[in-house]
């Protein structure tokens, strides 16, 4: 079958097909049956890449909590989330937007995906670990949407396997739209199935499935990075776009300066919504998946000047003057952007109709 830029996905062919490009396609079933994955580490970076995330990470670790002792039991019966890594080396943002980790994400919740959390954790021998659970916290319906709202990648700094105290699935659980109860939680503790993966791989996963982690019983530490995105209209568990600064901003791609949600609408002030900005981030980003640009999964251009940290708006500043035209200038936009949906429309309808005959 021919993949191609579909009016009604024009977003989603050109991701289809990057994954493609990098082998990732029985990566995208398995998510869809059994709802996670796992990315080989030669599909995730080279070796010195591994490296550099390992030393740096290690890095993190030690000055933050002290050095790593030589027995292995610096950590016994501690499992320990390293919270906002993410500035703390430049490497961290190279993994932010590795093509696998980003491309299967986008995947599960959309091309214009923002970050929400960017951790370490540590994990020794012992009792430490982490109990049943799923990521989606929407506890006000019975079921779910069957589509997440988050979705996970877990880059495994050293080997996985269950004596390492590795993360822990129940395959097609993703399905059953509901967390677990007490009982099923006592139930799966032992009997999830376990990462069985080297250092370097990465297991994706939507917040729809139940996981947990097995206790270690190795000497040593088990280390890992967490990267948790969500779609742009939830709440981040992270202060990125409070943070990024302008340089991080302007040394990467645009695709960051979306993840970083610098361009989100949110929240209003009296003055209601920036339309000087909103036209800077056009280019960058749209809440809304179809309209939002499509970034390159390779895509390494930095963006220099062509964004720019959020401003520190008065919420509580009010000016008739620039009120009046910003709305006049949305009506405007709205009206074109609405010629533009339907002459979209009519090009596709004009190819299928072509193509019937």
């Amino acid at each position: 079958m021919q993949i191609k830029d579909w009016a009604s996905c024009p977003t989603q062919s050109k991701l289809y097909r990057e994954l493609a490009q990098l082998g990732l396609l029985e990566n995208i079933a398995e998510l869809d049956v059994f709802g996670y994955t796992v990315v080989p580490p030669e599909k995730v970076g080279p070796p010195e890449f591994h490296a550099k995330v390992k030393a740096a990470v290690v890095d993190v670790v030690q000055r933050r909590f002290g050095r790593l002792g030589n027995d292995g039991l610096t950590w016994k019966d501690r499992n320990q989330i390293v919270r906002m890594i993410l500035w703390e080396d430049r490497i961290f943002e190279e993994l932010l937007l590795n093509p696998a980790g980003l491309g299967l994400i986008q995947h599960l919740i959309g091309t214009n995906c923002i970050l929400s959390l960017f951790d370490g954790w540590v994990k020794g021998p012992g009792l430490g670990r982490t109990p049943l659970h799923r990521d989606n916290w929407d506890f006000t319906r019975h079921a779910s949407p069957p589509e997440p709202n988050s979705a996970n990648f877990n880059y495994m700094v050293t080997d996985y396997s269950a004596a390492d105290g590795a993360i822990t699935f129940v395959p097609g659980s993703h399905k059953w739209r509901r967390p677990p109860m007490p009982a099923e939680i006592e139930y799966w503790a032992d009997r999830a199935e376990p990462i069985q993966a080297p250092a370097g791989s990465m297991v994706v996963w939507g917040d729809l499935t139940w996981h947990a982690s097995a206790l270690r019983a190795n000497l040593g530490e088990r280390l890992m990075i967490l990267g948790t995105y969500s779609r742009p209209f939830m709440q981040t568990q992270g202060p990125y776009r409070q943070t990024v600064t302008q340089e991080a901003l302007s040394r990467n791609p645009l695709r960051f300066a979306g993840l970083m949600d610098v361009y989100g609408s949110f929240p209003f002030g009296e003055q209601d919504f920036d339309v000087v900005r909103g036209r800077e981030a056009a280019a960058v980003q749209s809440g809304l998946v179809d309209v939002s640009p499509y970034h390159s999964l390779f895509d390494r251009e930095p963006a220099g000047d062509r964004v720019s940290v959020r401003p520190d708006y008065d919420y509580f500043a009010f000016d008739l003057e620039v009120h009046t035209a910003n709305v006049k200038a949305r009506a405007m936009g709205g009206a074109a952007a609405l010629a533009n949906a339907e002459r979209q429309k009519m090009a596709a309808n004009t190819a299928a109709i072509a193509d019937q005959t």
